[in-house]
């Protein structure tokens, strides 16, 4: 907005002349779909000065809003997904609407001159207010005083006035006669705010939020709002304000600068979202009436060819083509903004920046403009993609702009209909997670239909010596694929490896051998490594041969043949965040490549949904397909559950009762989903969507899954039926000798299995038409009915997930139910641990609350030497023993916090700190060694402390050791327990 005179309008009528075509603008869905405006865009910012922008589209409206780049100018803040900017000359629009709205209402007449209104105007009873809303008036401008920008770098955020704004812009006298040509004048502005204000007794800010800002919810809209990102901008030394010159000039943060000077012609603050809705509902005709948007857009010549004015809006023409957009551009100190309204889409178009002028003049936002305008021109046809359902897109549109997520692809398919949607940071690739094992299962399912490999045979055939362990030459590739070969997950040395491009083949020679957990079948547990484990196995019998590496199978036999050309395995993770949505995410080159490593897109995956439900589509047999959908190697697969089991690559998963096939991904930030309905329904074609996210806003992602999983199973039948016997209960009850307390053995990493597997331990009572499971210590009882042989299905699921398992040899019972295993202990073990482990952490609490209390009497006894009873409590506590106990008790609860705090904390960051030096292991490494170390120090203490003391008072002494040893002993106990599952001592393994 500085200097914003004839030659700078100039400039932006070329910049925005280069537009020859507004586009046919498509659906909503399609606008996002559209990728080429924000990928340019995107492109784009890297190329300018400045650090970030935002974009925002609104049509029919729904508005959609990206941001790019950097906060700040140090590269190490993303740009927040809405972020408030200043917006400098747009802020006239505003103005605008209110002056106008007054003339419907007869308060103001146009042609009434400002000297009605305000005094002291130089021609004031010759200037109209229709002059100066279309820059006609000939009065000067403060900007164009040199002096006052010397004010303006010498204090830059001094609060201006009117009266002394206007007092520099009347001072060098008009410029020319009223209404004689164009000029461009924030005086004009200032003049037609005091004429709001002194018709109606209320500023022209109240006017504004009582008649834009409040009735269309513009929230981050407004006057006083400081910007949410660091502002910048060129400058020379000797005029800061001014435009800066590729010779001598400065560049400077201009955040705090007040926005005062500029006051009506562009004081506000605000987004790019809330911009669109704005300017969408302005020129559509929502805040206007027919007459007053007529005499806003009655453009004039300014005397370039180019560039029409209208009031307090300028518009862009080129002799081809006519009108091509109308709104208005801003550059304050800082920032720079674009608004512009296409009237034939009826679409709204905003760009902000966080840089002024840059060294050529121009604003970063109206090069940004430049950029969305081009792509906005180019015919979207050729690459549109179905739209959406409508009240879809509108569901998720509410749930994304309610959560932190930053960027959100989504795919829906239906029967052979594939439809895209996309929001905030989504034209991009995203890290898939574990939904790549579905990606990995296909090649295995290839690799078995090829005849190179088969299911059922041991892996050890290819892979000799990978496994030890009772049963290590019964592994399969579907015991690997399935969850069920006994091989633990990825631990915390796994995930802090950060191994890129390590293949299947040298994962496993540097890994071998896989010890066992239990004998393949026997229990299910998620394994990362079994899924690179089995894409080593194909790779050796596949590829080797041939001189062909995992990456090489999976392009060959998977991605090609599917179309997926945006999906790789090999390429670095793209950027993520924390569930903030701001903080970057620490990224994991993760050595198991084939379980979660995958780069790709929505549409890539999407392909993948549709030759599923399709039966293969000639990629797959549909034996092949329904093999990926059913579980064969576990528990509750034997005993006829296999619908419900983990498949290849899919697991079941139920949402509004109805029975679907998925896979969700969780690495990093991102967060993936994929689900679709397995066989087809009588009422509907099958349905499936993917879901993928870049923040690990759990509590969004839950939204946007819950609104798909709404439209998946809207109006459908409940769902294939389960096989024959899972419909109705069978006769007889379970065995009494299952009877007892079962303890959870799923959980994929020794060291989290016996916390989560005490936590959720279950006691089971046999009925007789089931089972009754009651969790031991938290949460509410299930009742599951036996539905024939050894399978159960919970009451309200539609399949039945639940199983019995008998090992006569070890007389030991294990239960599957709902995806997880377990496995019978004795209930006075269990109770055993529970009590051992609630009650350490209450003796590591009270021996610290002992020793505070015990120190400070002890400070006071001696501040009161004249007392006895004070000096006697001081001599109680003499010796090693109360600071090692009190040492112990810290240490002890810092084990177990920070086991819980990293180890079971969401995402990978945590847990992979405790797999490499860092602050993370260091801390629970020292706790592990010091919690034993003083506990023997404390007893040591207290054993010779008694021996002295045996002599004289021994009744005493122990009484006064007694508390003391119940704590010690209460801790030795947990720290027993704590080294019987490795975590003392504890090291990243």
């Amino acid at each position: 907005m500085i200097r914003y005179n004839a030659w700078l309008l100039r400039i932006l009528a070329a910049c925005l002349a280069l537009v020859i075509a507004e586009p046919s603008w498509p659906e909503p869905s399609d606008a996002e779909s559209n990728q080429r405006v924000v990928e340019e865009l995107r492109d784009r910012i890297v190329h300018l000065k400045a650090p970030g922008g935002a974009l925002a589209l609104t049509h029919g409206g729904q508005t959609r809003s990206w941001s790019y780049g950097f906060a700040d100018d140090s590269g190490q803040t993303p740009m927040p997904r809405s972020p408030r900017m200043r917006l400098g000359s747009v802020t006239k629009l505003y103005l605008a609407a209110v002056v106008l709205q007054l003339v419907d209402e007869g308060v103001l007449d146009l042609d009434d001159p400002i000297g009605r209104f305000v005094d002291g105007v130089p021609n004031g009873e010759r200037i109209t207010l229709r002059m100066l809303g279309r820059h006609t008036s000939g009065l000067d401008d403060a900007i164009r005083q040199m002096p006052f920008h010397a004010q303006l770098a010498a204090e830059p955020q001094r609060i201006w006035q009117p009266d002394e704004l206007l007092a520099v812009a009347f001072e060098p006298g008009p410029r020319f006669e009223p209404g004689e040509r164009w000029a461009y004048s924030n005086a004009n502005s200032l003049l037609l705010a005091l004429a709001v204000e002194q018709a109606t007794g209320t500023t022209w800010r109240e006017h504004v939020q009582t008649r834009i800002i409040d009735p269309l919810d513009l929230e981050d809209t407004g006057f006083d709002q400081p910007p949410t990102v660091r502002g910048y901008r060129y400058g020379k030394r000797d005029d800061p304000v001014g435009y800066g010159g590729a010779d001598d000039h400065l560049w400077f943060d201009a955040t705090d600068w007040s926005a005062s000077w500029t006051g009506p012609a562009g004081e506000m603050t605000g987004t790019a979202k809330d911009t669109a809705v704005f300017i969408a509902a302005l020129f559509g005709g929502d805040l206007l009436s027919a007459d007053a948007l007529a005499e806003l857009t009655a453009f004039e010549d300014t005397g370039d060819s180019t560039l029409f004015y209208g009031f307090h809006c300028h518009g862009v023409r080129s002799e081809a083509e006519g009108l091509l957009a109308i709104g208005h551009h801003g550059d304050v100190p800082g920032f720079s903004s674009s608004a512009a309204w296409l009237p034939e889409s009826r679409t709204a178009v905003v760009v902000l920046a966080n840089l002024s002028a840059e060294l050529d003049k121009w604003s970063s936002a109206i090069k940004l403009m430049n950029t969305a305008l081009d792509g906005l021109a180019d015919d979207p046809a050729a690459d549109a993609t179905p739209a959406a359902d409508p009240q879809l897109a509108q569901a998720l549109d509410s749930a994304f702009h309610a959560s932190n997520i930053r960027g959100v692809q989504v795919a829906t398919i239906e029967g052979t209909h594939v439809a895209a949607l996309k929001a905030g940071d989504g034209d991009k690739r995203f890290r898939a997670g574990s939904v790549s094992k579905l990606l990995t299962a296909l090649l295995v399912m290839r690799a078995v239909e090829a005849g190179v490999v088969e299911l059922d045979a041991p892996v050890e055939q290819w892979l000799p010596g990978a496994f030890v362990g009772d049963g290590h030459d019964e592994v399969t590739l579907a015991h690997l694929l399935e969850h069920t070969a006994g091989v633990a997950g990825s631990g915390p040395a796994e995930y802090a490896a950060n191994e890129p491009g390590l293949s299947p083949l040298d994962y496993v020679a540097t890994r071998r051998p896989f010890r066992l957990r239990w004998r393949p079948g026997l229990h299910y547990s998620y394994s990362n490594p079994g899924y690179a484990i089995a894409a080593a196995a194909v790779t050796r019998a596949w590829g080797q041969p041939n001189g062909l590496t995992f990456d090489d199978l999976m392009h060959r036999e998977v991605l090609a043949p599917l179309g997926m050309a945006n999906t790789t395995f090999d390429a670095p993770s793209p950027p993520s965040y924390e569930a903030d949505g701001h903080t970057l995410a620490p990224p994991w080159a993760m050595p198991v490549r084939p379980a979660g490593s995958a780069v790709t897109t929505a549409d890539d995956l999407a392909k993948v949904v549709a030759m599923l439900m399709a039966d293969g589509d000639a990629f797959l047999t549909p034996e092949s397909v329904a093999r990926i959908e059913r579980g064969e190697t576990g528990v509750l697969a034997k005993a006829g559950g296999g619908d419900a089991a983990y498949g290849l690559g899919t697991f079941a998963y139920i949402a509004n009762d109805h029975a679907l096939r998925a896979h969700w991904g969780k690495t990093e930030g991102f967060r993936a989903t994929l689900a679709y309905t397995p066989s087809p329904s009588a009422n509907t074609p099958p349905r499936g969507y993917v879901l993928l996210v870049d923040t690990a806003d759990d509590r969004g992602i839950s939204g946007l899954r819950r609104t798909l999983n709404q439209w998946t199973t809207q109006g459908r039948d409940t769902g294939s039926p389960p096989p024959a016997n899972t419909r109705q209960a069978a006769a007889g009850a379970l065995p009494s000798d299952f009877e007892g307390v079962y303890v959870g053995a799923t959980h994929d990493t020794v060291e989290r299995t016996w916390l989560m597997g005490l936590l959720g331990a279950r006691r089971l009572t046999p009925t007789p038409d089931g089972v009754v499971v009651e969790p031991l210590f938290l949460g509410g009882s299930t009742r599951w009915e036996r539905v024939g042989g050894d399978l159960y299905r919970m009451q309200g699921l539609p399949v039945a997930s639940g199983a019995t398992w008998h090992d006569t040899a070890h007389g030991t019972g294990h239960f599957w139910i709902d995806g997880e295993s377990y496995r019978q202990q004795p209930a006075a073990w269990v109770y055993g641990q529970a009590i051992v482990l609630v009650g350490g952490l209450v003796a590591a609490v009270l021996a610290v609350v002992t020793w505070s209390i015990a120190m400070a009497l002890r400070i006071y006894g001696r501040k009161r030497r004249a007392s006895d009873r004070p000096k006697q409590t001081m001599r109680n506590w003499h010796g090693l023993w109360p600071h090692a106990l009190a040492l112990a008790g810290v240490a002890n609860q810092v084990l177990v916090g920070g086991f819980v705090v990293w180890h079971l904390s969401p995402g990978t960051s945590g847990i992979a700190q405790l797999g490499r030096v860092s602050p993370a292991s260091l801390t629970l490494a020292t706790a592990s060694v010091v919690a034993p170390a003083a506990l023997l120090v404390a007893w040591v203490s207290m054993l010779k402390g008694h021996r002295t003391t045996q002599s004289r008072r021994t009744a005493r002494t122990l009484a006064r050791l007694a508390w003391p040893a119940t704590l010690a002993a209460a801790l030795t106990a947990m720290t027993l327990l704590l080294g019987l599952y490795g975590l003392v001592p504890y090291w990243p393994a």
